[in-house]
């Protein structure tokens, strides 16, 4: 009986396939850390981490530091240079609580100021699409902007959805806009991408400071537009201004928003969700928005 062999361009296709899965060698040794996170150890001793495909802002933590310090690596060695630095920058930002926080913090400095020896000044560019920093520390999660300089703490899980940059050619301008997930109840429901909460933080800088917080929030009025919402103001002072507020018709949705100001950086803050959630969990929301910080002024 003759047999018909595959076209060499399906066998072609079938190897590339099968490649990750022969990176696995028999010898290597499945590991899973106390935070889930999964890799395999070769005979060295040296952490593999086989998937890399799609990125993810995870939080870094102590716990787990061994997979991340190898996580931002892989990302490094897949040419996914930001990606890399944001997670090799998020251990830097890590408290120091023992010697092994300590000793990755200091090989992820090594591979940071290497990624600044070989790309010269392409590194700046680099540097701002990393721009945010995510790590865990007694079950809070802080993130870090040290580009548009703020920062913010969350006890509950959070995820980033989208995250948006631009800047204007010839102008000392920069936008950043990152939206985020928050959930609270279940957290497998989390992890199929449904929350809670959306909190939005969208950040500006000028060339010059900006007069005054009300100011600021007249600006972003002129940005957002005409939204139909009905805000009431539960807190003012010289740098920001925080409102309750709540849509009408049919669809009710609710949560606080804050306008905060610093130096020639301006900061919309918003924790939006359905009015039941956001009666449920209206001092969560609260505290969120208390612990938001610009941290560096007229930068």
């Amino acid at each position: 009986m003759n047999m018909r062999l595959p076209h060499p361009s399906i066998l072609f296709f079938l190897f590339i396939c099968l490649l990750p899965l022969m990176a696995q060698m028999p010898d290597w040794k499945f590991f899973r850390d106390r935070e889930g996170n999964t890799y395999f150890i070769d005979q060295a001793g040296k952490i593999r981490i086989t998937d890399v495909k799609e990125y993810r802002y995870r939080p870094v933590s102590s716990i787990g530091i061994d997979y991340y310090l190898n996580y931002g690596t892989t990302l490094i060695q897949d040419h996914r240079l930001d990606e890399g630095l944001s997670v090799l920058k998020s251990i830097c930002a890590l408290p120091v609580d023992n010697n092994r926080t300590y000793q990755a913090q200091m090989k992820a400095m090594e591979q940071i100021n290497a990624l600044k020896r070989r790309n010269g000044p392409r590194f700046d560019a680099l540097n701002e699409s990393a721009s945010l920093m995510l790590f865990k520390k007694d079950e809070v999660t802080h993130i870090i902007n040290d580009q548009m300089y703020y920062s913010f703490s969350v006890p509950c899980r959070i995820g980033v959805i989208r995250k948006q940059d631009r800047s204007r050619a010839g102008v000392d301008y920069r936008y950043s806009g990152v939206q985020f997930g928050l959930q609270r109840s279940d957290a497998k429901s989390a992890q199929a991408g449904e929350y809670d909460m959306l909190m939005a933080v969208d950040s500006e800088k000028f060339s010059v400071a900006i007069k005054n917080v009300d100011d600021a929030a007249d600006k972003w009025k002129w940005n957002i537009g005409y939204d139909g919402l009905t805000r009431e103001v539960v807190a003012k002072d010289g740098g920001r201004i925080l409102y309750r507020f709540r849509s009408g018709g049919p669809a009710l949705f609710a949560g606080l928003e804050g306008i905060f100001l610093n130096g020639n950086f301006t900061h919309c803050v918003r924790v939006v969700s359905s009015e039941a959630v956001y009666g449920e969990n209206r001092e969560f929301i609260r505290a969120l928005m208390e612990s938001f910080r610009p941290v560096s002024k007229n930068r």
